[in-house]
């Protein structure tokens, strides 16, 4: 399989911002998942404050902030097949705001509640607008039994929702299964009234690429397969963040708002015949 994907076209472009969202099939190999997915199993075996668990649990929820210095993910991020649609999208160079693996592990994964991302990052880290956008690259198959992300085509649209904020909660909280920006059910009932959700799925390699500021959640995976997600969200090189008196850690919201610069799409290549013969 070639590693080069094209632009996105002016049809994609389009669907994107009418809907939100945006699947991309076979973006990655089996070679390439193999690798990402080695690469988060030893990150989260790692003693580290962000690796965060689930509530009660030694299983790991998720992983933050492990492309500043490992050198896997590092690459990714920087990848012309991952920064040239994000750049077509938000037209502008970009930056990597959040990076983040969530595991959802069979039988034990728990739900993400219903939330926009945009709402988060603007109160908690000082966004300024809503000019960023997520990659979500399938680790494992996603599919209707293991707590595949839901979605409210076009919800992006209508700005962000009202919320009730949940008292007491610090932002490691923020990582939890109870958020602390609450949708009501009333909020989401008007919401998809006329919108409906989907439940994009794909197999593994697939990227999933979302609006930053479309409601969306996930149930808990109750099959017997792994979910894993990695998740890299970009921003506006010019969307910087605003200072804040007491700002989330680095590996949550970055402040390195240099622009990123491409690498060639085979530059994973290497790294996963090292990684095989390490095997």
């Amino acid at each position: 399989m070639s590693n080069e994907r094209p632009a996105l076209t002016v049809e994609q472009i389009n669907a994107y911002a009418a809907d939100g969202y945006l699947v991309l099939h076979d973006w990655f190999d089996a070679d390439e998942v193999d690798l990402l997915g080695d690469e988060f199993e030893k990150s989260s075996a790692e003693d580290s404050r962000a690796v965060v668990r689930e509530d009660g649990s030694d299983v790991v929820r998720g992983v933050h902030g492990t492309h500043a210095g490992n050198t896997v993910f590092s690459r990714l991020v920087r990848l012309e097949r991952m920064l040239q649609p994000a750049r077509q999208l938000l037209d502008d160079d970009v930056y990597v705001h959040q990076f983040k693996i969530n595991a959802k592990r069979a039988l034990v994964g728990d739900l993400w509640e219903w939330h926009q991302d945009f709402q988060f990052w603007r109160i908690e880290d000082g966004m300024r607008e809503p000019r960023a956008v997520n990659f979500a690259v399938f680790l494992d198959d996603v599919t209707e039994f293991n707590g595949p992300l839901m979605v409210v085509p076009g919800s992006h649209t209508g700005g962000t929702l009202p919320v009730v904020q949940r008292s007491g909660i610090h932002w490691r909280d923020t990582l939890a299964a109870r958020l602390k920006y609450e949708i009501t059910p009333d909020t989401l009932r008007t919401a998809v009234r006329d919108r409906g959700l989907v439940a994009p799925k794909g197999t593994r390699g697939t990227v999933l690429i979302f609006h930053c500021n479309i409601l969306h959640g996930s149930a808990p995976n109750m099959s017997a397969e792994d979910r894993r997600v990695l998740l890299v969200s970009y921003n506006s090189a010019r969307n910087t963040l605003a200072p804040l008196a007491d700002p989330r850690p680095e590996f949550l919201a970055s402040h390195d708002f240099t622009p990123l610069t491409a690498l060639p799409d085979d530059s994973l290549r290497a790294l996963c015949e090292v990684s095989r013969d390490a095997r």
